[in-house]
């Protein structure tokens, strides 16, 4: 018999534009990624999320799916793990979309 893995996501809040950088409504709070930091972020760098006063609050990277073109953003915030599709923050970031999903990833 062979096991597989399961994981699920539950939606956990809304991403939005917030000028030229991102802002993330989860569970109630509020958190960003800073315009300056976008272009690191583009670049498969890990950026910093911050909250409204600007005091580090976790950590976000774009993570490969299915290939090394796709992409999703993966933040880790407060030991939590919370993803927003890539074509979501592309048409995003390019102001096709006012807001998009954010999903809390659960492991098995």
């Amino acid at each position: 018999m062979v096991k597989t893995t399961c994981v699920s996501y539950t939606p956990a809040g809304t991403a939005r534009r917030s000028g030229r950088g991102l802002s993330m409504e989860i569970s109630g709070a509020r958190y960003f990624i800073v315009p300056e930091d976008i272009p690191a972020l583009m670049v498969c760098r890990p950026v910093d999320v911050v909250d409204h006063a600007g005091e580090r609050e976790g950590t976000a990277w774009l993570s490969p799916i299915l290939g090394a073109k796709k992409q999703d953003l993966t933040a880790l915030i407060r030991q939590n793990l919370y993803v927003v599709g890539y074509r979501d923050l592309s048409r995003l970031l390019s102001g096709f979309s006012p807001a998009a999903p954010v999903r809390e990833y659960h492991p098995a």
